[in-house]
Order: structure tokens, then sequence, then C-alpha cells
């Protein structure tokens, strides 16, 4: 708990000490930046001139000849070279160590030992074998300059410098989302585990299920039922008057009364569709109740089926294989080459 209250607060305090966008550097400091990159890309340089001599690669041992070096100049070359490399080691030692110093003195983070920490490549860089890693000291720089408003690069580099490093970023990350959906997908396939886990999922979320299930009946089935009252009233009496026209007893006794018969035939037909839409209209009006307790009872009901079936297990299969096919078509679109219209057949990983 103490080490990462720590962490923060140092964090914290390094991002306060962050200069801003309206908090400029001093011309001092911004001359000194730029003396650090300078002086940093010439130590690489010669590093890579000695590195080219000690490993007699055939173009070197060319130049020397073209230059005409004899072997003693090339060693005494060399040992030029590695003097002058040693002085810049030496020298950003010393300069690590006076900014550590500085830090301490200014309270720059919350504990003194952790500038090494957050300079961590400057204090391998400064190691024989880690050297190369002075670049990335210049490179920060150079990207502080940057955010400051002073390029050191040009627009173009910088734009294509992004541009790869997200094409590396996102290929890598593809292939192991897709690696990982594969792995998912045949694991599904193989074992049928996975029905334990949608059963708890669905015990675990059965009471916010039936309550939404609730809400949504109670909200829509009694503005439905309003919207089409004359619709069901006019099928409920017209199935009371064709009931009393096809019932033969019925006909039987009117057709006993001559006159009197056709009379209290089509009577009967019109109170039996008055009848249908009043039977229609009492058992509509509970249903538009709300709170209703027969929704309630019907949501409970629901709640009580059984997940342990052929067919839900074979939707629950068809939804979550189909499911990681999707997320995987989508993730297999290789979106560097969409957004620079590339390659438009070929934009999926293989």
């Amino acid at each position: 708990m103490d080490a990462t209250q720590t962490t923060s607060s140092s964090i914290k305090h390094e991002d306060s000490q962050a200069p801003t966008p309206r908090q400029k550097p001093s011309k001092i400091s911004l001359a000194y930046d730029v003396m650090m990159v300078i002086f940093i890309l010439v130590n690489l340089f010669l590093l890579a001139v000695e590195y080219g001599l000690n490993a007699k690669f055939s173009w070197m041992i060319h130049l020397m000849e073209f230059l005409q070096m004899s072997p003693s100049a090339q060693t005494s070359f060399k040992s030029i070279l590695s003097d002058a490399n040693a002085f810049f080691t030496i020298f950003l030692i010393i300069e690590l160590s006076i900014r550590w110093i500085i830090a301490i003195v200014q309270k720059q983070y919350y504990r003194w030992f952790f500038f090494p920490f957050v300079h961590w490549y400057e204090v391998l860089g400064c190691l024989p074998i880690l050297r190369p890693l002075r670049l990335l000291r210049a490179a920060v720089i150079a990207y502080r300059l940057y955010l400051l408003g002073y390029p050191v690069l040009p627009r173009r580099w910088i734009s294509k410098g992004k541009f790869y490093y997200e094409l590396v970023l996102e290929e890598l990350s593809d292939r192991i989302v897709l690696r990982v959906i594969d792995g998912i997908t045949a694991e599904l396939q193989q074992n049928k585990t996975h029905y334990e886990l949608v059963e708890k999922i669905i015990q675990k979320h059965k009471p916010m299920f039936i309550k939404t299930l609730l809400e949504l009946l109670e909200k829509n089935l009694p503005t439905a039922i309003n919207q089409n009252q004359a619709v069901i009233s006019q099928y409920v009496s017209g199935a009371v008057e064709r009931s009393l026209q096809n019932t033969p007893e019925l006909q039987q006794i009117l057709h006993l009364m001559p006159v009197v018969g056709t009379l209290l035939s089509n009577r009967l037909e019109a109170i039996g569709a008055r009848l249908g839409e009043n039977l229609a209209l009492e058992l509509m009006n509970p249903l538009i109740q709300v709170p209703n307790p027969l929704y309630a009872e019907v949501v409970n009901q629901v709640g009580k089926l059984q997940v342990h079936t052929l067919e839900l297990e074979t939707l629950v299969d068809s939804i979550v294989i189909e499911a990681l096919q999707v997320i995987r078509d989508q993730v297999s679109i290789q979106q560097w080459k969409v957004q620079e219209k590339i390659f438009p057949n070929q934009t999926q990983v293989e």
C-alpha cells in the first residue's frame, strides 16, 4: 500500500513539474537540449564507425584502402575512436549525476532514488554494452521539443514514423486476438462446459431479467391492446355470431317457427355480435391495468423454464460461435490498409 501511494505521489509530482505549452522552457534549457541531441548523435556515429572497424566489414576495409590508411594509421584511428567514445561515456555519467543531484536539491521526485528509475534508459545507456540506448534519450528530447512546438524532424517523417508504429502494433495485437478467438472457438466446439457457465449467468441475472421483462410487458402490451381494441372486439363479435349461425340445434328450433323464426334469428345474431363486443371489452379490461398480477405470473413462469434443453443449447452455440466469427472478421480487417486506401482486395490478416 505504501509503495503504491509513493509511486502515485511521485507520478503526480512529476506531472506537476512537467512543462506545459504555456510554460515554455528558457532559452538556455532549449539550447542545452539541442546540444545534447547533437552530442548523442555524434557519439552514436562514432560508435557505429568503431563497430564497423572492429567488425572488419568488407566495405569498411575498402574505404580504408581508398583513403590509403596504413595498418598503423588504422590502429591509431581506432584508439582515437575508443578514447572519444570513452570520453562521451564519462561525460554522460557526470552529466547524469549532476542532474540527479539537482533533482534531489529541487525535490523533483517524492524520493531521492526515483530519478534513476524514471531515467532508466539513460542509466542503462552508460553501460558499454547498452550504449545504443543513448538514441532513446535523443528521441525523448526530440519528442519533448516537438511537443513544445520545435519540430526537430520534418512532420512528414514524424507522420510516417507514427504510421509504421501503429502498423506494427496493429499487426501484433490482431494476431494475438485472432489466436485467442480461435482458441475459444475450438474450446467451445470440443467441450460443453460453457453450458454450466451460461446457466450460472442466467441464474445470477434472473431477477433482473424477470424485472425487465415485466416492465416491457406493462409498458407495451396495454398500449397495443388499446390500439387494437376495435379489431379485437370485431373479431370476438364475429366469432360469436358465426357460432350462433353454426349451431344446428338452434337453427332447427328457429325453423319450426316460420315467421317468427327468421326475426328471432336476425335478432339473436345482433345480440350475439353485441355480446361478443362486450365480452371482448371485459376480457381486455384486466389486461390493460398496470400493475398487473397476470403479467407478473407470466414472467415468473417464463423464469422457471428449463435451460437444459437441446434447442436452447443449440441456440447458445450458434449465437456464441457466430458472435466470435463476427469479431474475428472485424479484427481481421487491417485498418492501416483501409486508412491508406491501398490493397483494397487484401485488407484481412492472413
